[in-house]
């Protein structure tokens, strides 16, 4: 299992993620940032709850979007793991998904 942790997914912006939603078929996106809150000190997230909450952005190809719901993600060096995702709707990059891990 992936540990969420935004040191985890830094290294991995702008690769490949197949998102493989619970009733439909696999697409591919592209994961565009990972940032941590700007909300509150740093120190304190970790001494609440361990660990800075983030957000992953990713980027599908334009077309209609898949609800929001639990995705499995498979990437080529994380593995398989599962996220809830929100579409965001388009912007000139594609379809944006986002994830809040906090």
């Amino acid at each position: 299992m992936v540990e969420l942790a935004s040191e985890i997914f830094e290294g991995h912006v702008g690769e490949r993620f197949d998102l493989v939603p619970g009733d439909g078929e696999p697409f591919a996106a592209t994961l565009s940032s990972c940032d941590l809150t700007p909300v509150g000190n740093p120190a304190d997230w970790v001494e609440r709850v361990g660990r800075v909450p983030f957000s992953l952005l990713f980027h599908a190809e334009p077309g209609p979007a898949a609800p929001q719901q639990i995705f499995e993600l498979r990437h080529a060096q994380l593995g398989s793991f599962s996220l809830f995702l929100v579409p965001l709707g388009p912007d000139d990059q594609g379809l944006r998904y986002e994830a809040v891990i906090g």
